[in-house]
């Protein structure tokens, strides 16, 4: 992964993905081992993307989340926001259980 994108690679710098004029910083996809690039790009690279994305809806959609009380939230100055404590969610499911193991 150093090789690629460098000795800060395993740190969690969401700046190195925005340009000099706040722009999203465009990557070859050739970067990316998960897919391959080029005339070989892995062919279910697009249902990969789009489970992604349903699985995140679906998240959102069944779960509610909250703020862990007590919970210090301070935003860490940099171009992109992030906070510098974490941001501790409580996560609760939104539909109660009907009739499980053990009822």
């Amino acid at each position: 992964m150093e090789t690629i994108w460098g000795q800060d690679s395993c740190e969690f710098k969401p700046e190195r993905w925005i340009t000099e004029k706040n722009m999203i910083r465009h990557e070859p996809s050739y970067k990316f081992m998960s897919f391959n690039a080029g005339p070989r790009t892995c062919i279910g690279r697009q249902v990969a993307f789009t489970q992604m994305k349903a699985i995140g809806a679906t998240i959102l959609y069944n779960y509610n989340f909250e703020m862990v009380k007590d919970h210090v939230v301070a935003p860490n100055v940099s171009i992109i926001l992030y906070m510098k404590h974490g941001l501790k969610v409580r996560v609760t499911s939104r539909w109660p259980l009907l009739g499980g193991i053990g009822d």
